[in-house]
């Protein structure tokens, strides 16, 4: 086996700065659900395209952020495109709901 800085260590982030990362992405999402009710269209691509951002940060450094945040901006772009539902929580659970039928 060859040594592999991801194998060693997994997560370069410590666990205080990590949380506060999980934290930020919770706000940015936050954010662009409120500009997406609210109209505003252009702060909304633009929290969309921090998140973005945020993950590309996370690439090789952390996979759970980047994962996280990269499943965020999943969600967010499928609800975007999608033309029924205009609340994301109801959306949201629809998926889910969705889901689990496929599962069973």
């Amino acid at each position: 086996m060859t040594w592999d800085l991801h194998n060693h260590f997994p997560c370069l982030i410590a666990p205080d700065l990590r949380e506060q990362k999980f934290q930020e992405i919770r706000v940015v999402v936050t954010g662009a659900l409120d500009f997406y009710k609210s109209g505003q269209w252009e702060l909304y691509c633009d929290s969309v395209t921090k998140l973005l951002g945020m993950a590309a940060a996370f690439n090789g450094l952390d996979d759970d952020l980047y994962n996280y945040t990269m499943d965020w901006v999943n969600a967010l772009s499928r609800f975007t495109l999608q033309h029924t539902v205009v609340d994301f929580e109801a959306w949201a659970v629809g998926q889910a709901c969705t889901a689990l039928r496929a599962a069973a």
